[in-house]
């Protein structure tokens, strides 16, 4: 990822089928060689918020669920532990220092997230365990699935500043797109090559160890 552009972006659109101002749309977005690019992260500037919440970050199976986590500045959000077993959550990104200690079927209070950045999640006991909560004053946003798509919320017409954010930047700030219609693009192409964990080298262990105890690989992106 080090020494990549991220200002540059390559746009395809076709003449029908595209969502009039308004409606909600689907885009797909792909990286720079033409590969779905799932958990990418988009945040559209300058359009009135969206109705918000709740937020909730859970454990399944040994796993932050979702991976990625998107939350309006000043958000709540809460870490239900749905293992049978104990998880000890913490953070110690900038954006937000915690510990949760959480015990299978008892609840912990909520975080609050007001500081806008990318939280990065661990576990003490379980060190595979990575998940990103991206904290944004961007009043709309959507996450791609698995195949790329994302599903936008219906936007009113005209260009808008658009930036993206996607767990290989780990905990790199959202980078700008510059105003674009996406009610207008049917693809989004962006400047990064799409490598699933196993094969590429992850920097999220750094990071955890960077800002205080754990690491550990994750699951694929």
């Amino acid at each position: 990822m080090r020494g990549n552009s991220f200002v540059s972006v390559c746009l395809a659109s076709v003449v029908l089928g595209l969502a009039s101002a308004g409606e909600a749309s689907e885009l797909q977005v792909l990286d720079q060689d033409g590969e779905p690019l799932p958990r990418l992260v988009l945040m559209i500037d300058g359009v009135p918020p969206a109705s918000t919440g709740p937020y909730v970050m859970d454990q399944v199976s040994r796993r932050f669920v979702p991976r990625v986590l998107v939350v309006p500045s000043g958000s709540e959000v809460t870490f239900p532990n749905s293992d049978d077993v104990r998880h000890h959550v913490y953070s110690f990104s900038p954006a937000k220092t915690f510990e949760l200690s959480l015990f299978a079927g008892t609840d912990a209070p909520p975080v609050i997230l007001s500081q806008p950045g990318v939280v990065v999640l661990g576990c003490n006991i379980h060190d595979s365990m990575v998940g990103y909560i991206v904290v944004t004053d961007s009043p709309r946003f959507a996450i791609s699935d698995g195949q790329g798509n994302v599903q936008l919320p219906a936007l009113p017409a005209g260009r808008w500043p658009v930036s993206w954010w996607h767990p290989q930047l780990a905990d790199q700030p959202p980078q700008p797109l510059g105003e674009l219609d996406l009610t207008q693009l049917q693809q989004l192409e962006l400047p990064i090559s799409y490598a699933p964990l196993a094969a590429s080298q992850d920097d999220t262990p750094s990071l955890l160890r960077r800002y205080g105890p754990g690491g550990g690989g994750t699951d694929g992106y």
